[in-house]
């Protein structure tokens, strides 16, 4: 199946926010389960790169999970891929540049105020379309602390999600290859032009297209 033909792409609204002076775009494509499944899972890869993370073991959303990240996908019939990109300002990116903790700041502020949108958005998402499931950008809902290196469960089980990377699949790539999206990191403590955030929705066999 050739990529086009297994996929729709849609681009959505476009916003501005002044007080961080960012602009916000948004895109999605679905595409079949299967063939999302094909093109981008890699679950061993993908563990071993975790593996490397202060959180692995740590927080409920990370891995190793007491189940099989491989079966993830299993009854879903498509894949919505979508990211939310946060443009700065080039006045922005000039005064941090080279500033590694200002640069740290400025992109944790507005990746925390976009995802607290965001997140809420995407669980209606979900529970709009049932037998769905969401995949998210991270976990933010216990700002004093995950309970799971308590040995305690989940106090949010209901609003806690993975992420697509932490279920072993490459959302680089499936960014890059559907949406025309290149996740972008500083080299050098700058603050990079964009960040985008990358979730997902998969939803269930039987659903209407």
């Amino acid at each position: 199946m050739r990529l086009r033909e297994a996929m729709m792409v849609s681009l959505n609204f476009l916003c501005i926010f002044a007080p961080m002076n960012y602009t916000l775009t948004t895109q999605e494509a679905t595409m079949a389960a299967e063939e999302f499944v094909r093109r981008y899972r890699d679950v061993e890869r993908f563990d071993a790169l975790c593996a490397q993370c202060p959180s692995y073991g740590k927080m409920w959303c990370c891995p190793p999970f007491a189940f099989n990240p491989a079966t993830v996908s299993d009854g879903f019939k498509t894949v919505t891929l979508m990211a939310t990109t946060i443009e700065f300002d080039q006045a922005i990116c000039e005064a941090c540049r080279g500033a590694r903790e200002k640069s740290r700041q400025v992109s944790r502020q507005a990746m925390d105020e976009v995802w607290d949108s965001l997140l809420p958005e995407l669980l209606e998402r979900e529970r709009q379309c049932p037998g769905s499931r969401a995949f998210t950008f991270r976990c933010s809902l216990c700002p004093e602390g995950c309970t799971r290196p308590e040995g305690k469960p989940c106090r949010h089980p209901d609003r806690m999600r993975q992420s697509l990377e932490a279920v072993g699949f490459d959302v680089s790539t499936a960014a890059r290859d559907l949406l025309g999206v290149n996740l972008e990191w500083s080299s050098d403590g700058s603050l990079p032009r964009y960040i985008s955030i990358v979730t997902a929705l998969m939803t269930p066999l039987g659903t209407r297209d």
